[in-house]
């Protein structure tokens, strides 16, 4: 808004005594053109004494969040089965903010209902049902309208249900020994129709470490296998808990058929460590640990 001058002249006709005597020892005696008036430059500003006529609005803008930090634990590495219930926990990590997940089946569609319990004060458990047929799903998530880097999370539906689990152990550690196995039995059907037929020999790989006996929930587990002396094939390396498969899981080749494995895993309780050479159990796979 901008200043302009213009001429104005104000009425002195009312004012009191005091201002009259201070404009006579000011010099004003009556000699002004018109009695009564005083005549003069002013500015002004236009508009200067209108009040606001809309309510004040008040903004309030969501808090800073790091996407970055957030971390999902137990999510789907491999290819799942339709109609196979689809679980992970989410880890804020000191991220503060509400969480959205969204999940779309493979026409698009929305995914009903998403489940999300609150574990503890870092870890929200989310689950929905993949019964929306075969095809590619998308999981995007949001924390605070901001979205987590790499959404929309993929995941892989194959055709085919379940096989059924027959003849569990009375034990509940051998109900959980069965279940995962037939688990990772379901993952090793996909791997057989990649992997060709090998002339390969699974029993002279040697597999040695404290990972193979010894489960730590502080640092990374570690732990050796050697196939020099085993043909030429693949070596798959999986780990299992009560939560799905391990979200870390790296295999390096330092040469000559000697691997390093390093995986991690965040709870406590009971978990199955496969090693495979191409579709044969290498000796003492699969490996019962338990984290304490």
């Amino acid at each position: 808004m901008f200043k302009v001058s213009q001429e104005m002249r104000l009425n002195t006709q009312a004012a009191t005594s005091a201002s009259t005597s201070t404009s006579s020892s000011s010099g004003l005696d009556g000699n002004s053109p018109e009695e009564g008036g005083i005549f003069g430059r002013y500015q002004r500003t236009p508009d200067a004494d209108a009040y606001p006529s809309e309510t004040p609005r008040v903004y309030v803008a969501p808090e800073l969040t790091d996407a970055g930090k957030v971390q999902l634990l137990h999510f789907p590495s491999g290819a799942v089965r339709v109609n196979s219930p689809l679980g992970f926990i989410i880890k804020r990590n000191g991220v503060k903010g509400n969480f959205e997940v969204r999940v779309e089946g493979p026409s698009g569609q929305p995914i009903q209902p998403v489940r999300q319990q609150q574990l503890d004060p870092e870890r929200f458990q989310i689950d929905c049902q993949l019964a929306a047929g075969a095809g590619l799903y998308k999981v995007h998530i949001k924390c605070n309208s901001v979205t987590l880097p790499r959404s929309p999370f993929i995941i892989v539906a194959i055709a085919g249900a379940p096989e059924s689990i027959e003849g569990k152990p009375a034990s509940s550690s051998g109900m959980f020994y069965q279940e995962k196995c037939t688990q990772v039995e379901i993952i090793n059907e996909q791997w057989s129709v990649l992997v060709p037929t090998l002339d390969s020999d699974a029993s002279r790989v040697q597999s040695r470490g404290l990972g193979l006996t010894h489960v730590s929930l502080v640092e990374r587990n570690e732990f050796t296998v050697d196939c020099s002396q085993a043909g030429s094939n693949l070596l798959l390396v999986g780990v299992l808990g009560q939560r799905g498969p391990s979200e870390e899981v790296v295999v390096r080749h330092l040469g000559r058929g000697i691997h390093r494995v390093t995986y991690r895993v965040c709870d406590t309780g009971d978990y199955i460590l496969v090693v495979k050479w191409g579709e044969e159990h290498v000796p003492g796979s699969p490996f019962s640990l338990s984290a304490d």
